[in-house]
C-alpha cells in the first residue's frame, strides 16, 4: 500500500499555491556480503535493512490569483483520486493565510471530502531550531523554515529525493531548487531564501513540506536494490 503526502504551499498576492506529492518508499540494502555496514540512515523493518527514499508523484502549480476556495476544491478532488485515496496526509503552510483557509479544509475534510486524514496545517517562523531530529519535528504547529529546508537538503545529497525524469512541471522544480540559497538577512540571521526578489520557491517550499513528516498512515511500498517497487 503506498504511503504518500502532499505539501501545499499557499501562495500570497504575487505568490503561486503548489502542491507536491511524495510517496515514501523503503529502499531494501542488499546486507548479504561479508563486513556490511550499514548506509546512514538505515534501520530494520521487518528483520530487513531499509532505507527512507522520497519519490515525487505529481506536482501542481496553480495561477496566480487563484482563490483559495479553488484550491482547496483542487486539494480534495486530488486526495480522492484512486491512486491517493486513503493512503495520502496533507500537511499545508497556513502561514499568513489566517484560520479561515483552515476552516475551509476541516470543513472539506468532515463533509468527506478530503480522504481519510485530517489535513494538518504547519506555520513556517524564522531560523533554525537547535537540533533537528531525524524524520522531522512533527506534523503540524510551528516548523523553523531553515529546519523544513535542511531537511529537503540533506535527503537530496544523499540521493534520497527522487525527481522522475518527464513528470509535468519536474523542470520548473528543478529550476527553483537552483535558485534557493542560504542567505544572511541585515540581522545577521541565516535563512534559505530564492536568490532574486523574482525567483519563486512556491514548488521547494511544497516538496519540503511533503519530506518533512514520515507518517504511517499507510503502510510504505519496498523497493528492491533492483529498481522493482514490491508490496507487502
Amino acid at each position: 500500500m503506498p504511503n504518500f503526502t502532499i505539501g501545499l504551499d499557499l501562495g500570497q498576492r504575487r505568490d503561486y499555491s503548489a502542491a507536491v506529492v511524495t510517496e515514501r518508499v523503503q529502499q531494501l540494502v542488499d546486507s548479504s556480503g561479508l563486513g556490511f555496514r550499514p548506509p546512514d540512515h538505515a534501520y530494520l523493518c521487518d528483520e530487513r535493512v531499509v532505507v527512507d527514499t522520497y519519490h515525487v508523484r505529481h506536482i501542481q502549480r496553480w495561477p496566480l490569483g487563484t482563490p483559495y476556495g479553488t484550491v482547496v476544491d483542487d486539494t480534495a478532488e486530488l486526495m480522492r483520486t484512486p491512486e491517493f485515496r486513503g493512503h495520502a496526509v496533507l500537511l499545508f503552510d497556513a502561514t499568513g493565510v489566517g484560520g479561515a483557509v483552515g476552516d475551509m479544509f476541516t470543513k472539506a475534510y468532515r463533509a468527506g471530502r478530503m480522504g481519510k486524514h485530517r489535513p494538518r496545517p504547519v506555520t513556517l517562523t524564522g531560523g533554525f531550531s537547535r537540533d533537528l531530529p531525524p524524520g522531522g519535528r512533527g506534523s503540524s504547529g510551528a516548523i523553523h523554515k531553515g529546519d523544513l529546508v535542511s531537511r529537503l537538503v540533506a535527503l537530496s545529497e544523499s540521493g534520497r529525493v527522487k525527481l522522475p525524469l518527464g513528470l509535468p512541471l519536474a523542470d520548473v522544480l528543478e529550476s527553483e531548487l537552483r535558485a534557493f540559497t542560504l542567505k544572511q538577512t541585515k540581522a545577521g540571521a541565516l535563512a534559505f531564501e530564492a536568490k532574486r526578489e523574482s525567483d519563486h520557491d512556491d514548488l521547494v517550499i511544497a516538496l519540503a513540506l511533503s519530506v518533512w513528516h514520515r507518517h504511517n498512515r499507510a503502510e510504505p511500498r519496498y523497493l528492491s536494490p533492483a529498481g522493482e517497487l514490491l508490496e507487502k
